[in-house]
């Protein structure tokens, strides 16, 4: 049973969400696993992660007064895009049954998730697009922001990821790692891969440094073309790598750079109102938390 950390408005905020949050941070500020992260920076980064939490509670209620809830089609699409990313929806489950989650707490969780998402695309929708004035200057005074990113074309082995065995699960691994080759990799891929993608040889097309889980990416974009890598352990499991390409980032024209430069304002404004927002609905709340032993 997980203990409360805070309540808004009396809904409660439990210990495990607070941990899944931190380790959420943990690879968006250090590219790290939470354990690694250095004890002195632990209690900014659950600050950090608490105040997310808050945030989010805030939003959601707000929502939910607003009558403005995600669909059930919403959330079993949501549901069964996680569960595909994950590979082993059995396993997958089990981990929730670990971690001292059921299915039906993981449905509720993924109604707040979704819902604030939706508020939150509505909040940048709302912005309007930058003039013409602004797109210019932006392209004349940060052409470092406006290069399109390194990508590597990868494919990839998907391994269980067994924590009550992992020593067994990571000697798997190594074994298959010896075996694999450029010239076998697709076939081992589809034979022993637990990723959706085994069926297309483990290919992950071309992909960028963000787009990928910080210890996969790390390995990713240090392999040499045509090399075998691994075995890299993410939540998902174990992966060994192979990278097939790799395209080297470009200036950007104007018209290129365009929609990147309106995504940024937007955003950026997007996230001076949501800020504003959240402190409005703060001042109205009522919120409480747990002391820290």
């Amino acid at each position: 049973m997980f203990d409360v950390v805070a309540t808004v408005n009396g809904a409660p905020i439990f210990s495990g969400d607070l941990q899944t949050t931190m380790q959420s941070l943990a690879s968006e500020q250090f590219k790290t696993r939470l354990e690694d992260v250095p004890v002195t920076a632990r209690s900014g980064l659950r600050e950090m992660a608490l105040s997310r939490l808050i945030a989010r509670e805030l939003i959601y209620q707000q929502a939910l007064a607003e009558v403005v809830v995600a669909s059930v089609e919403e959330i079993e699409t949501e549901k069964n895009r996680i569960l595909r990313q994950m590979g082993n929806p059995t396993d997958f489950l089990d981990r929730l049954d670990a971690a001292g989650m059921d299915e039906a707490s993981f449905v509720r969780m993924l109604r707040k998730d979704v819902t604030v998402d939706q508020v939150l695309a509505r909040k940048l929708d709302e912005i309007p697009d930058p003039d013409e004035q602004k797109i210019r200057t932006f392209f004349s005074k940060h052409p470092e922001k406006l290069k399109s990113p390194v990508q590597v074309r990868v494919r990839h082995i998907l391994l269980p990821d067994d924590p009550q065995r992992l020593e067994a699960s990571e000697t798997m691994a190594r074994e298959l790692l010896s075996m694999a080759k450029p010239e076998n990799f697709e076939d081992l891929a589809r034979k022993h891969s637990i990723c959706p993608s085994a069926a297309g040889g483990g290919d992950l097309g071309y992909v960028r440094s963000e787009d990928l889980d910080p210890n996969f990416a790390e390995m990713a974009f240090q392999l040499p073309v045509g090399e075998v890598g691994g075995p890299v352990r993410t939540p998902f499991g174990f992966h060994l790598l192979l990278v097939e390409d790799r395209r080297i980032p470009a200036p950007l024209t104007l018209e290129e750079a365009r929609p990147n430069i309106i995504r940024f304002y937007k955003r950026e404004e997007a996230s001076r109102r949501l800020d504003a927002w959240v402190e409005e609905l703060r001042a109205l709340a009522s919120i409480e938390t747990a002391s820290v032993d």
